[in-house]
């Protein structure tokens, strides 16, 4: 028979320890669901932070975020599920928009190294922006198109004609020069409008004057429907500013080469001056007794005249001529100061030091501005002809003619002394 302790008995006739120990020996019952229940917690636990984590990791693809936003719509987290889905169509849009980009810069270094552009090839393969790739796709085109134009010649133009989109004329098209057919390929009347891709993507793409779009991959015009493209709603003010803005771009432009070529044309003026004053300072009147010398000069060679004297001076003359010739180059830079009638006296003087017209300065100083003003005018000669190379403009194209550079040969005032040969055994003092 057990035997119990006297403590025992009597806390079991005790109604409180009674239910104590009842409760004990419930617990100590319960123990293994209590653990089973644990681990199971312990077990979601986990599960869970191992849909977070594939959720947080920026190396998930969209496929694993798929995944763990149907796990947490399984565990009852309805907004998180739809968070992590919404990420999951992001980055599925990002990795096909990497995919497609990857696509095109292989075709177009491929394309390039055909062509024999290795540079080209080479900054296509550096770059992973869509833009600038574009615009390398866009000059491989046109050099691809170029060189069927003028290496294919009519059966190349209809093949180009036939990829645009365009109906052969044979009457006309035939007889486009290389350049007039390369514009009608490109669809110069094109405008901007904007479209929306079948992702949702929205862009802005040329429109030809029958309403088909340049698609951007292929570089044929063809119709929207075709390369799943929708008109973006309420885009109209938007391409309206595009366009508007092209024209004012455009305006300016032709402004901005009108002004360049009104000012060449005055800076050769002033060329061709400085070609012929140049010259006359070898022998003339300067420095700062010019004045009272030129006076002196003057009376002595109206009075030699009036005497039937030899009256010819030729410093004389020379002066007087470079004071005639220097008031354009005057007046040219008072016009550049933007004064009138109002110069001032100081405004004036500093005008015509500047002009090389002050003959009080010495015959160096007038040289050296005059060689200064002629290397700043050859510059602005350059720089107008870069303008019109880069325009691809013929010179003398829609009236802009330039005066023609002048070099001439100054009119000497010098008389040479001649003297027989003297006769044998002549001796010179």
């Amino acid at each position: 028979m057990a035997r119990f302790s006297q403590m025992m008995l009597r806390g079991m006739l005790d109604p409180s320890r009674s239910q104590r120990y009842s409760q004990v020996g419930q617990s100590i019952g319960q123990a293994p669901g209590i653990m089973r229940l644990n681990e199971e917690a312990e077990k979601r636990k986990q599960e869970m932070a191992n849909i977070y984590s594939t959720a947080m990791s920026p190396t998930s693809t969209a496929e694993q975020m798929s995944a763990a936003a149907q796990q947490l719509l399984a565990q009852g987290k309805v907004e998180e599920a739809m968070e992590l889905a919404k990420q999951a169509r992001e980055r599925m849009q990002q990795q096909t928009a990497a995919t497609q980009l990857q696509a095109l810069q292989e075709t177009i270094v491929d394309s390039a190294n055909k062509l024999g552009m290795e540079d080209l090839a080479e900054r296509a393969l550096n770059t992973t922006d869509e833009e600038t790739l574009r615009a390398i796709q866009k000059d491989l085109r046109a050099f691809e198109r170029k060189e069927v134009i003028r290496l294919r010649g009519i059966p190349g133009r209809k093949a180009l004609a036939r990829n645009m989109g365009i109906e052969w004329n044979d009457e006309t098209m035939s007889n486009m020069s290389d350049e007039a057919f390369n514009k009608l390929l490109e669809g110069s009347e094109a405008e901007l409008k904007a479209f929306v891709t079948a992702d949702g993507k929205e862009m802005m793409l040329e429109v030809d004057s029958r309403g088909r779009v340049m698609d951007p991959d292929s570089g044929r015009f063809v119709r929207a429907s075709e390369i799943g493209l929708r008109r973006a709603p309420n885009r109209q003010q938007v391409e309206t500013i595009a366009n508007y803005t092209s024209e004012l771009l455009a305006e300016a432009g032709v402004k901005h080469f009108q002004e360049l070529h009104e000012s060449t044309s005055q800076t050769i003026a002033t060329l061709n001056n400085i070609e012929e004053v140049l010259p006359l300072t070898d022998e003339m009147i300067t420095g700062a007794t010019a004045q009272p010398e030129l006076f002196v000069r003057r009376i002595r060679s109206e009075l030699s005249e009036a005497l039937g004297i030899d009256a010819s001076d030729p410093a004389l003359q020379n002066t007087e001529a470079y004071i005639a010739l220097a008031a354009p180059r005057v007046a040219e830079i008072i016009k550049n100061f933007g004064a009138g009638t109002g110069l001032s006296d100081a405004d004036r003087e500093f005008a015509n030091k500047a002009a090389a017209g002050d003959i009080e300065m010495t015959a160096t100083s007038l040289q050296r501005i005059l060689k200064i003003l002629k290397k700043a005018g050859e510059n602005k000669v350059d720089l107008y002809n870069r303008t019109v190379k880069e325009m691809k403009v013929a010179p003398g194209s829609y009236g802009f003619v330039l005066p023609s550079r002048t070099k001439r040969t100054p009119p000497t005032t010098q008389d040479v002394d001649t003297v027989d040969t003297p006769p044998s055994g002549f001796v010179r003092d």
